[in-house]
């Protein structure tokens, strides 16, 4: 098998047949959108998307988010595994009919297509990421999103 160069703008360095792809992703230094579903106070959050294949991915993406407190980031499905590592604050996820409170540090599996939400649990802002198990993932909200008001989202970037 040829080495693979890394894609422009990338560094990586070759190690035998294959070469390693340094991509650092800081959540802290991505600005993070706003979205919110029109008639539901609570359900506000914003995120921004991580890595994905603009960054050289080729099998994985994940997404940044934010709840305030007394928010959460509403009923939806993914068209990926997923699993959410929560890095500050506290939440309250439910998976299907399953709830479990995820302190910072916290990590949760969510299967593709399996309904599911975040709370903020706490009285500081939650922030997680959540990586998925393939770089084109779709998202399904129960109800429309604003601002674009559409109920799919592309998280990955």
């Amino acid at each position: 098998m040829a080495a693979v160069p890394p894609a422009a703008g990338q560094r990586g360095r070759g190690c035998g047949e294959h070469w390693v792809t340094k991509t650092t992703l800081m959540p802290q230094e991505l600005e993070l959108n706003e979205a919110w579903i029109e008639g539901d106070p609570g359900a506000r959050w914003r995120s921004a998307a991580g890595h994905g294949p603009s960054t050289g991915a080729r099998a994985s993406g994940s997404s940044v988010l934010a709840v305030a407190p007394g928010c959460r980031l509403p009923r939806h499905t993914d068209s990926a595994e997923e699993v959410a590592v929560v890095v500050a604050g506290a939440a309250e996820v439910v998976v299907g009919d399953e709830r479990s409170a995820v302190p910072a540090g916290g990590v949760v599996l969510i299967p593709a297509e399996v309904p599911h939400e975040v709370h903020n649990a706490g009285e500081d802002e939650l922030r997680f990421v959540a990586v998925y198990a393939d770089t084109q993932v779709v998202t399904r909200y129960e109800a429309e999103v604003q601002p674009t008001g559409s109920r799919e989202r592309h998280p990955v970037g």
